[in-house]
């Protein structure tokens, strides 16, 4: 924290709010232990604000600083506790029994060991759905969004699946008996969403079926049609990230609609670029990744309606807070740690990096940006997923610009596709879809062959952690030779 010369107590500094918003995402994260943590927490609060005052007793303005600070983040791990474990008690505590009525259909529904499965609100709490037969077959033509008229039974969720499905607010299964035909659209909001989507899957059917899985996941993450053999190819690889919709996905949206923005009154563009955001996560079912580059863009836009520039370590910081205490289960969803922590290596290691990485500047660029994401989510990535793919250094720097072109495009010309395929079905129009779908689909191509060649390629075990090693003994070879230079 600073002053300043009025004695006026200034906004945290940038590094602060990012600390603040690390220590109430983790405090969050550890309370479903709640009876573990909570002591220790407080313990280590208390030594935190006793170790600033003794480091800074020579210096009182340092020392009140320190201390309002560590006061500061007691405070904020203290309310993520409370906030982590509210939420975990009432996932806990859902309504069972038999129900018949009206449900919401909250996520598209995919085919899964011959049975659909889905996840649907009932009278406010959502329930995973495993549904066969009749019941099963009208469910899969269901959208997210859309209202159907159901009957079944309300059960306890197993306790093994209980943190792998919280961050998505299930509480517990539904065991479906009967599904009606008929159904209600939704909120407009989701019927436009829907719309989209419904035209981007028709594009995505003038390429090869598994082309245009991979284009759908490009663009908006739908992966419900990817094969087996590409997902396990895209994760082996390190591509996995560009399958599923993040800040990248987003920054490519709002340079598509830049154009249409900037021509609105400056009172409105505000407005209309939240909309947008709005839209955007409606269409991509709000993943914990596109929330948070979704609520980073928001505060980007705020800073320019005021005419501020918002610096990066805070807008990520601030987005942490604010989606935390809106949904603290987030806390328990490993794409958000990721979507995180790949934009903290990006705002921390890239900078470092693209001073020491050797060659022109279009390359040490590319490379430093990839190995900034790599070594953000290396963590998680190890400790979840047990891979760290070194080979990611390359397939990223090979599959990611051409990825993005997709990003780019994908959207709006996928969207002129589909209008065209739903305006007639005649042979030429179907021609004309081809065509204009043929360039998106050779891009589509080149990603998939790099993630099998960096599956093929790719190092296991003791072999792939001497790789990192020689990259790190690199990196450091590169920095001292730069502090030479210097």
């Amino acid at each position: 924290m600073r002053r300043s010369q009025g004695g006026h107590l200034l906004q945290p500094s940038d590094n602060n709010v990012l600390v603040l918003a690390i220590v109430l995402l983790v405090c969050t994260r550890m309370s479903a232990n709640i009876a573990n943590h909570l002591v220790a927490g407080v313990c280590v609060g208390v030594a935190l604000v006793v170790g600033s005052a003794m480091f800074c007793k020579h210096n009182r303005a340092r020392r009140r600083r320190n201390l309002f600070f560590t006061a500061t983040m007691v405070c904020f791990a203290l309310a993520g506790v409370c906030l982590g474990a509210r939420s975990w008690h009432q996932l806990l505590q859902p309504q069972l029994g038999s129900f018949q009525g009206l449900a919401k259909v909250v996520e598209d529904p995919q085919w899964r060991n011959g049975g659909v499965q889905t996840v649907l609100q009932l009278e406010g709490e959502r329930f995973i759905v495993y549904a066969y037969g009749l019941p099963g077959r009208r469910l899969s033509n269901r959208q997210a969004g859309e209202v159907v008229r159901v009957s079944g039974d309300r059960l306890r969720l197993e306790a093994s699946k209980q943190h792998r499905l919280s961050y998505r607010h299930i509480v517990g299964m539904f065991a479906v008996r009967d599904v009606s035909e008929s159904y209600g659209n939704g909120a407009v909001l989701y019927l436009s969403a829907n719309n989209i989507r419904t035209a981007l899957a028709k594009s995505a059917a003038a390429m090869p079926r598994d082309e245009g899985a991979l284009f759908m996941g490009l663009i908006i993450g739908d992966d419900r049609q990817q094969p087996a053999t590409m997902i396990t190819a895209f994760r082996n690889s390190g591509l996995s990230h560009l399958t599923a919709v993040s800040g990248q996905n987003v920054a490519f949206l709002l340079t598509v609609m830049g154009p249409l923005l900037m021509r609105a009154r400056s009172s409105w563009r505000f407005g209309l670029t939240l909309f947008v955001l709005l839209w955007f996560t409606v269409v991509t079912r709000g993943e914990p990744s596109v929330l948070r580059a979704a609520m980073m863009a928001g505060f980007v836009a705020l800073g320019t309606a005021r005419g501020r520039d918002t610096p990066a370590r805070r807008m990520l910081g601030l987005a942490i807070i604010v989606l935390i205490v809106c949904d603290p289960l987030l806390a328990w969803s490993v794409g958000f740690w990721m979507s995180s922590s790949a934009t903290l290596g990006l705002l921390i290691i890239t900078p470092q990096l693209a001073k020491i990485v050797p060659g022109p500047s279009w390359f040490s660029i590319a490379l430093s940006t990839t190995m900034g994401a790599q070594l953000g989510v290396m963590p998680i990535t190890a400790i979840i997923f047990h891979s760290a793919p070194v080979i990611a250094l390359v397939t990223n720097l090979l599959a990611v610009p051409i990825a993005g072109m997709v990003m780019l495009v994908g959207i709006p010309l996928g969207m002129l596709a589909g209008i065209l395929a739903q305006i007639s079905g005649g042979a030429f129009m179907t021609i004309c879809v081809t065509a204009l779908m043929w360039p998106v689909g050779v891009a589509v191509r080149w990603v998939w062959w790099v993630a099998v060649l960096g599956e093929r390629m790719s190092l296991h075990g003791s072999i792939n952690t001497y790789g990192w090693c020689i990259v790190a003994l690199l990196v450091i070879s590169a920095r001292i030779s730069a502090w030479r230079s210097t």
